[in-house]
C-alpha cells in the first residue's frame, strides 16, 4: 500500500497544483465578490433613494448610507488596484485574439468604473451644503457650494452607473457564453 498510495497522494497534489495554477488567488477572489455584491446593492440603494420624497429624514437616511458605502467602494477598489497590480493573474483562457481585446477592454472599463462612480460621487457631494458622513461621522467639506459642480459632478456619477451595469451585462453574458461552450472551467477561476 505505501508505494502506490504515495503515487496516488503525488498525482492528487499535482493535480490541485494544476487547478490552483489556472485561478485568482483567494484576496482577489474575495476583492470581485464583494464589490461585485457591494456595486449591485449601491445601484439598487441609489435607484431606489432617488425616487424617495425630497427633504425627510428618510430620503437623508438612505443618501447618506449610500455615501458611506460608496467610500467603502472606493476604498476596496483602490486595494484591489494596489492586488492585481502586485500580484500577477492567471494565465488567461485561450480564445481568439479579438474576443480576448475585448475581455481586456470591458475589464479595464470596469476598473475605470468602479473608481470613477464613488469620486464622482463623492466630489459631488463636497460641493453641497452639507459634508459627506461616513456612517454618521461628518468629513470635511473640500468643496464650496456650487449647484453648477454639483450638477457636473452628479451627471458624471450616474453616466459611468449607467456604463457600469451596461458593462456588468457583457461580462455575464461572456461568463454564460464561456459556460455553454466550454463548461464550468471558466467559472471555477474566479470562484472560492
Amino acid at each position: 500500500m505505501g508505494r502506490g498510495h504515495s503515487i496516488g497522494l503525488e498525482a492528487l497534489e499535482q493535480r490541485v497544483a494544476t487547478v490552483r495554477a489556472g485561478r485568482y488567488s483567494l484576496p482577489a477572489v474575495a476583492l470581485h465578490w464583494v464589490m461585485a455584491v457591494l456595486l449591485i446593492g449601491q445601484v439598487v440603494l441609489g435607484l431606489y433613494m432617488v425616487e424617495l420624497p425630497k427633504r425627510t429624514p428618510e430620503v437623508a437616511y438612505y443618501y447618506g448610507l449610500h455615501k458611506s458605502f460608496g467610500l467603502i467602494a472606493l476604498m476596496l477598489i483602490t486595494l484591489r488596484v494596489w492586488w492585481r497590480l502586485r500580484n500577477k493573474p492567471p494565465a488567461p483562457v485561450h480564445m481568439p485574439a479579438a474576443q480576448e481585446r475585448a475581455a481586456a477592454a470591458v475589464h479595464r472599463l470596469l476598473y475605470v468604473c468602479m473608481a470613477v462612480i464613488p469620486l464622482s460621487g463623492f466630489a459631488g457631494s463636497n460641493f453641497g451644503k452639507h459634508p459627506v458622513k461616513f456612517f454618521g461621522y461628518a468629513l470635511p467639506l473640500l468643496g464650496w457650494e456650487s449647484t453648477a459642480a454639483q450638477a457636473f459632478f452628479r451627471y458624471v456619477h450616474v453616466a459611468f452607473v449607467w456604463l457600469l451595469c451596461a458593462l456588468v451585462a457583457v461580462h455575464l453574458l461572456a461568463v454564460v457564453y464561456h459556460l455553454l461552450k466550454s463548461g464550468a472551467g471558466l467559472l471555477r477561476r474566479m470562484l472560492p
